[in-house]
């Protein structure tokens, strides 16, 4: 996958200035996307202009459009993994208003930073690289959420019958596709009760143990 270019002479000062150049592309892009241009209508023209820098300077640092993608979504990922670590971190018994309460700080973190994910999701349907680091992405919360399916079964705040693997497959896909489908979408009052209904599934999936 291309990373971001650099020098080879890697000195502090040129280091900040890369780092300050990056960032105003990355926050020209995220400010167009806050305005609801598509990610596909975006130009480099658009970023250039924005960000106060010249086009050599942009390829300088990135391939293209898709590249500063990737660049701009590390910061939201991040966010997210911190949202759910909340869950992937539980070690005991849950109940349901705990449940709820962890799932609506994700759907709140995905909100925030609703147009940049789908940008994401949409620009993986046509990049390859950025396909590629979006399956990596949500290879992780996969490998993550199995991890904590499989704890949960051997210290029984897990329901025992619960197949770790596909099942936490199953459950990060449907959140992705769940977020971007049914929450990015929704008026605010119906917000509560997609994330309710969300509870709900990972609930009774996972944690229904009397059942």
């Amino acid at each position: 996958m291309p990373r971001p270019k650099t020098s080879p002479a890697r000195t502090p000062g040129r280091e900040r200035q890369r780092a300050a150049t990056v960032g105003r592309a990355v926050d020209a892009a995220e400010s167009l996307l806050a305005e609801g241009v598509p990610f596909s209508e975006i130009s480099v023209e658009q970023v250039i202009s924005r960000a106060g820098i010249a086009r050599s300077t942009f390829y300088a640092h990135f391939d293209d459009l898709g590249h500063l993608l990737r660049a701009l979504s590390q910061g939201v990922v991040t966010e997210i993994i911190a949202a759910a670590r909340a869950w992937m971190d539980l070690d005991e018994i849950v109940d349901r208003d705990e449940l709820y309460t962890i799932m609506a700080s994700l759907v709140q973190t995905y909100l925030r930073r609703e147009k940049l994910l789908a940008a994401l999701a949409e620009a993986a349907t046509s990049d390859p690289d950025v396909r590629s680091e979006f399956r990596r992405l949500l290879g992780a919360g996969h490998v993550e959420l199995a991890k904590h399916i499989t704890r949960g079964r051997d210290r029984g705040f897990v329901r025992a019958d619960v197949d770790a693997e596909p099942t936490a497959g199953w459950l990060v896909w449907m959140l992705e596709r769940g977020l971007y489908q049914q929450i990015r979408v929704a008026k605010k009052r119906d917000v509560t009760r997609h994330t309710r209904a969300l509870t709900d599934i990972v609930w009774w999936t996972l944690y229904d143990v009397d059942r």
